[in-house]
């Protein structure tokens, strides 16, 4: 075509037709040039489209780490959101509430016109949203999260789920590696790191010859020898996490041990008593059991527990000294009877075991000093103890326990005291102010179901009674099927000096102490730890948690976009 154009305006002698022939050619070359730079232009805005579209999947995710950071600088970050979001609106038992005023986050807004947060460094161009679902949180530890990153006219989505940095990462966790003060001859100058000039005289307890089938961490500086570790080892120690001692060398199965930031323990369980409050209907919609006293917890195979209380007049309680008895609780009348209240077990709910408070005070559990119930009898010996019909602790004749605080005795007839034991159906926490007993074997129904927490504020004890005429179990082996914790002091064994070796102490779950605490010593348990798999993602009900901590993405995908650019709903 375009040859015969040019023979065309080679010909001299037809000046009629030339006009048109140049015209066509004209326009022809306009339509090319319009082509082309349509082309160039669309090309450009496609790019630029790309760009925005890519950018606003990268917002959404800078969202997510700004999440992160402030739940990593406010533990309680987890109950704020905004309740109107749709995602949280579809998340049934969400219950989340606005900060205000200096705390208020203009990420949670919705709607057209609301407000975006700036994703840092980006000069205002990438803004972002979230909306929150707490409602497996206090169950199982786990958050929701929808987040929306916008640059330009683009927003995109992702959801994540959140989990906690906590004492169930690890099947063995421990704040220092030395025996408690409180129960052995440690002097309170061997709280101290062995890396921050701990004297050389405290006593401090390693691994010897065991097999721990699970990660392992300690905020101090891990003495073993011959010990195999199946899984990771880690240490807050700067240097050296693990010393190796004389009996033979250690096994690292997944690599050698890192040195990585401490965990901070909490000074107490406190905490876990305001989940058992009627009057924070924000912060604790479902309130759990609160007991006072000795308290006696027996897990029934049928999904049942049995409990004897017989301190307990109000298993709720508010800030205002009022109480109240939810039936879910268990009757005052059965819980102070010799059989004890045979209820439901707590459904992704804890019980809590207050000391019985002093006369005078603001709890409805008060009781006079020259008060107690029916039945019950203070004896006095060696230590204090205390008996309630045909209950089983302490057994007649026992002896002192060893290494058994005198201003904090066994079975102080007035401390918040757990006794626990049996087969749990369910998944549920039991914490006590004082001691927790674990009196028999503690194990689940369905180990791919069933999750249990022992939280003690005091000592953790695996019930070994002795009298004078030596053990009064010699049976062998004991199983706890079981997250277990003692914020304040120790995980041990009764008389694990005493008589002959009993078998094998077999948990699944985890255990975190504040001291280490020894189970052997000719007499006693051997160890038989292992990491139940499940903590990875599920927690037991209202877990006490770290002071401070990061939070870990275990999940994360996108999803449609939650909002337009001009911020209405999508």
């Amino acid at each position: 075509m375009i040859g015969r154009i040019a023979r065309a305006l080679a010909r001299k002698d037809d000046d009629g037709y030339v006009l048109p022939v140049v015209m066509t050619v004209g326009l022809l070359m306009l339509v090319l040039v319009a082509t082309s730079l349509s082309v160039a232009s669309s090309g450009y805005t496609k790019a630029a489209k790309d760009a925005e579209w890519n950018a606003a999947l990268s917002a959404a995710y800078g969202g997510l780490s700004e999440y992160q950071s402030r739940l990593a600088n406010d533990s309680g970050y987890t109950k704020y959101g905004n309740k109107d979001a749709a995602f949280t609106k579809a998340s049934a038992g969400s219950v989340v509430s606005l900060p205000t005023g200096a705390t208020a986050n203009p990420a949670f807004a919705i709607g057209a016109g609301g407000t975006w947060a700036t994703v840092p460094g980006s000069d205002q161009r990438a803004t972002f949203r979230y909306e929150v679902d707490n409602s497996n949180y206090a169950a199982k530890g786990n958050l929701r999260i929808r987040v929306t990153g916008k640059v330009g006219t683009s927003t995109r989505s992702i959801v994540a789920e959140l989990r906690q940095n906590g004492f169930l990462n690890y099947v063995y966790f421990t704040d220092f590696e030395t025996s408690d003060p409180a129960i052995s001859t440690n002097s309170s100058g061997c709280v101290r790191y062995a890396y921050s000039g701990r004297p050389s005289s405290c006593l401090a307890i390693e691994f010897g010859s065991d097999t721990i089938n699970g990660p392992v961490h300690s905020n101090d500086r891990i003495r073993a020898c011959g010990t195999t570790f199946a899984g990771l080892v880690t240490s807050a120690a700067p240097s050296t996490p693990v010393t190796q001692t004389s009996c033979g060398a250690n096994v690292f199965s997944a690599g050698a041990p890192k040195s990585v930031q401490s965990l901070p323990v909490p000074a107490s369980n406190s905490e876990m008593k305001k989940e058992t409050r009627s009057d924070l209907p924000n912060d604790v919609p479902n309130p759990g059991c609160l007991y006072t006293g000795p308290t006696s917890v027996t897990y029934n195979s049928d999904g049942t527990m049995t409990v004897q209380s017989p301190w307990t007049k109000f298993t709720n309680t508010t800030g205002g000294g009022v109480g109240s008895n939810p039936s879910r609780c268990g009757s005052i009348a059965q819980l102070a009877s010799a059989d004890g209240a045979r209820i439901p077990v707590l459904a992704s709910n804890l019980i809590y075991v207050q000391n019985v408070p002093a006369a005078g005070s603001n709890d409805p559990n008060a009781w006079a000093g020259d008060q107690s119930p029916r039945g019950f009898t203070c004896t006095t010996g060696g230590f204090e103890g205390w008996s309630y019909e045909r209950t089983r602790y302490p057994v007649e004749g026992e002896a002192i326990p060893d290494f058994t605080s005198s201003s904090n005795p066994a079975y102080g007839c007035r401390n918040g005291d757990a006794f626990v034991r049996g087969q749990v159906s369910g998944a549920t926490t039991v914490a006590a102010e004082n001691f927790v007993y674990i009196t028999g074997d503690v194990t689940y129904v369905d180990k791919s179901r069933d999750l249990l927490g022992i939280v003690g504020n005091n000592a953790v004890w695996v019930w070994n009674p002795r009298t004078d005429d030596g053990l009064v179990d010699t049976s062998q082996n004991r199983t706890i099927n079981a997250s277990i914790m003692s914020v304040a002091h120790t995980f041990t064994v009764q008389n694990y000096n005493r008589g002959s070796r009993r078998g094998t102490l077999t948990i699944l779950g985890s255990i975190a102490q504040k001291f280490r605490g020894p189970v052997a010593q000719n007499g006693g348990f051997s160890k038989n730890y292992t990491y139940d798999d499940r903590l990875k993602s599920a927690t037991p009900p209202k877990f006490i948690t770290p002071v401070s901590t990061t939070y870990d993405v275990s999940r994360v995908g996108g999803v449609d976009a939650a909002f337009n650019p001009d911020g209405s709903a999508r």
